[in-house]
């Protein structure tokens, strides 16, 4: 069986608390500013990262997701 790593963040808006949750190089390496879908503020997603994970996905013979779980954890 075949596996794939994906490196996410999770960002938590400033100002209404909704969570979302992103590749890590948009937004921990470029730090871009994102716009909140529920209270429409902007805010840096890199200052509000509160959490950086490897998630791994099991992947079948025809290259289909059978599986993810968490593979570990990237912040300190």
């Amino acid at each position: 069986m075949a596996e794939a790593l994906f490196d996410v963040s999770v960002t938590r808006c400033p100002r209404c608390g909704k969570l979302y949750v992103d590749a890590s190089w948009y937004v921990a390496e470029i730090g871009s500013d994102m716009g909140c879908g529920v209270c429409r503020s902007a805010f840096n997603s890199k200052r509000n990262i509160t959490d950086r994970v490897l998630l791994k996905f099991d992947l079948d013979e025809g290259g289909r997701v059978s599986g993810v779980s968490l593979s570990k954890s990237l912040l300190p």
